[in-house]
């Protein structure tokens, strides 16, 4: 059964201050559009994957990424 839009933000307005401000983000970034072009994504993607496999960029730890919400 598809959720409404009514369901969906009685869900989303249940949530805590700082996980709506989260979601809040997230519309709105899913709203900006991606300029690059799928070559210029993959090649960028290419080129950020060989940097964490060389060791020249170590990455983040899940911490950085995703905080103490886990």
């Amino acid at each position: 059964m598809a959720i409404t839009n009514l369901a969906m933000a009685e869900e989303a307005l249940s949530l805590a201050l700082a996980e709506r401000a989260d979601l809040a983000k997230l519309l709105v970034q899913s709203l900006e559009g991606d300029s690059r072009t799928d070559e210029a994504i993959r090649a960028d993607l290419t080129r950020r994957l060989a940097a964490l496999v060389s060791g020249k960029d170590s990455g983040l730890a899940f911490n950085q990424v995703f905080g103490n919400t886990v």
